[in-house]
């Protein structure tokens, strides 16, 4: 190596020594702030890595619980199990009438509101049902598991909204399959501006293959806990029940019994509709081509409830085509029991206002209940209406009241004649005693049944009466007087315990027609000469003694058998009997001159005596036993 090598050598070895002297004291004088910087992007690092990290493993973890979670949904619920979660928001339907409440879990009305009408316990409007305590349903078989519709969130076509007079809208709820939207269940309700009654649609479409119904096929399981609507509940349960059309039998309507007790009844024909039957308003669906025979009714009570009058319960077969759509159609009525609204449906619906059986039925119906309607027409008071019913009653019943009277004169007329007749024949043998007395009514023309027959006559109409006024809808909630509701009992003291048999409260309407009773029976019992003046014989005079002994303690039974029932009615009694009496002494001092009737007694004496055909023939038989 030369000189100038080595030179060269010595100085790059110098230049390399400054240099590195020198980057040192600069890398000194940074280095706080290069640290810093570092561990910031060190400290960001740290951080995210573990987030997204977080967040990958979340997602990966959550898509496979989802898929997790619809793989048991899919089981359990098959085509429609993405209908098993959504928004419960309620849909308002309102009209002229009712507002009604649509859940969309399960396209179902779940309360129904009476515009018209309230309950007697303050609320307004009356709800006829709430959600809590009504349901309906369409059960159904599919994927090995028994479903209903209520199970799942339906897709409803529109939200709240009202529908005024003549109009009509429709809202739809559809149930859809995932694999295919046309596969559907759809429960579609047209509603009239101004009507009770919505027309209920139940169509369901390419699911033939996919559901079906147990032994009995398909059904409509409808269930109710009516509320109490009136101030009696004991009254609503009497008469709250299941009722039904049967169209194999036109004539044979038929209902659970009404009363207080639980019952099942099998529905073994076609069934045009069923009713769940309150007091004075009922919920019903009909059928536009008859539920199939296999249905099934129920009714359940608990007497310690004191919200809730009676659970009612309807199972009903659904049709279900083997390919296609299925289109059942139906209607609700939900609204008063009113007999002339029923009527207008023609289906026979106004069979459950229960205006009593046979003959008691016909009177109501083509003549009591006509007359109610024409002075409700009138637009007077509830009160009113009743006196002039009970006016055109008594009216109607006067000629009855007079032949009353007048076969009780006539036998007071007679009376001395049979007088003188019992002395007699005192000694003498009681059927040759019988058998003269009968011989004197022979000759004066006096029939002691004469009386009997017209008061029997009167019995349809007090029992016609007796089960028109509990149906009265003229006297829902109508005052008069201290009466506060004509269709209830009317308190003037509440007890605040109960009496056996009694009740806990005292009803005055019940008093007065107690009081009236009883001078009406110390009235006519004034006027009717006994069985012995009259020569009946020791039977006869047994029976009148034990008739009168029950006439006179009929008042104070009076007092308990209608302490409880509506104070229209025992209005009407009390108004009835006072009417009768007036009736009675006005036809005394008027119509009715016994000393005319004497003089009559006495020209029918002198004709000759008849014998009838039975008499003749009854006497060829004696002949004959003598003989």
């Amino acid at each position: 190596m030369d000189k100038n090598s080595i030179i060269g050598f010595v100085l790059i070895g110098l230049i390399l020594v400054g240099f590195s002297v020198y980057t040192a004291n600069t890398d000194k004088a940074v280095e706080p702030a290069k640290t810093e910087v570092s561990d910031k992007k060190a400290d960001q690092l740290t951080e995210a890595k573990p987030l997204t990290q977080a967040a990958i493993d979340t997602t990966v973890k959550d898509s496979a619980k989802e898929a997790w979670i619809n793989e048991g949904l899919k089981k359990d619920f098959g085509l429609f199990y993405n209908s098993i979660k959504g928004e419960d928001k309620e849909i308002v339907v309102e009209n002229d009438k009712m507002k009604m409440t649509f859940s969309p879990k399960g396209g179902y009305i779940s309360k129904v509101e009476l515009k018209d009408y309230r309950s007697f316990h303050g609320t307004a409007p009356l709800n006829l049902f709430i959600k809590d305590s009504s349901y309906y349903q369409i059960n159904f078989n599919h994927v090995g598991k028994k479903l209903n519709t209520r199970d799942f969130y339906f897709v409803p076509s529109a939200q709240s909204f009202n529908v005024k007079g003549e109009e009509n809208k429709s809202l739809s709820f559809k149930l859809v399959a995932v694999d295919n939207p046309a596969k559907y269940i759809e429960f579609l309700y047209i509603i009239s501006g101004n009507d009770y009654k919505i027309d209920f649609k139940v169509n369901i479409a390419g699911l033939e293959r996919d559901i079906s119904g147990g032994d009995k096929g398909l059904t409509f399981e409808w269930e109710q806990y009516t509320p109490n609507q009136e101030k009696i509940i004991s009254e609503e349960r009497k008469v709250a029940t299941m009722f039904y059309y049967n169209t194999e039998d036109e004539q044979d309507d038929d209902y659970i019994t009404e009363g207080l007790s639980d019952a099942t009844e099998e529905l073994e024909f076609n069934t045009k509709w069923v009713s769940m039957k309150q007091q004075f308003f009922s919920s019903a669906i009909i059928a536009e081509k008859d539920f199939e025979k296999g249905g099934k009714v129920s009714c359940y009570f608990k007497e310690e409830d004191t919200t809730y009058v009676k659970r009612l319960r309807a199972e009903l077969p659904v049709p279900m085509a083997s390919a296609g759509l299925t289109n059942n159609n139906y209607s609700f009525y939900f609204g008063p029991n009113d007999f002339d609204l029923l009527d207008s449906f023609d289906v026979h619906l106004q069979d459950q206002v229960n205006l009593g059986w046979g003959i008691f039925g016909l009177v109501n119906e083509y003549f009591m209940y006509p007359l109610v309607q024409l002075f409700d027409s009138w637009q007077i008071a509830a009160g009113m209406i009743i006196i002039l019913l009970t006016l055109v009653i008594k009216m109607v019943l006067f000629p009855i009241t007079y032949k009353n009277y007048l076969s009780s004169a006539k036998m007071r007329v007679i009376k001395p004649e049979l007088d003188k007749l019992n002395e007699a024949n005192k000694n003498a043998d009681p059927l040759k005693k019988q058998q003269a007395t009968m011989e004197l009514y022979k000759k004066t023309g006096v029939n002691p049944m004469a009386g009997c027959i017209p008061a029997l006559l009167q019995m349809p109409i007090l029992y016609a009466l007796f089960r028109l006024f509990p149906t009265l809808m003229e006297l829902r909630q109508e005052p008069f007087l201290w009466a506060e509701d004509l269709s209830a009992y009317d308190s003037i003291y509440d007890f605040g315990f109960e009496v056996p048999l009694y009740g806990d409260h005292i009803s005055l309407f019940t008093i007065l027609m107690a009081v009236s009773l009883f001078f009406y029976t110390r009235f006519t019992q004034q006027m009717t000469p006994s069985a012995s003046a009259t020569g009946g014989g020791e039977m006869q005079q047994a029976i009148q003694k034990q008739m009168k002994i029950m006439m006179n303690i009929m008042p104070v039974l009076m007092l308990f058998f209608f302490n409880n029932v509506a104070s229209g009615l025992t209005f009407y009694y009390f108004l009835a009997n006072v009417i009768t009496i007036g009736q009675t002494i006005v036809i005394k001092k008027y119509f009715v001159n016994e000393e005319a009737i004497l003089a009559k007694i006495e020209e029918h004496k002198k004709k000759p005596m008849t014998k009838s055909r039975f008499q003749k023939k009854l006497e060829e038989l004696q002949n004959q036993g003598r003989k």
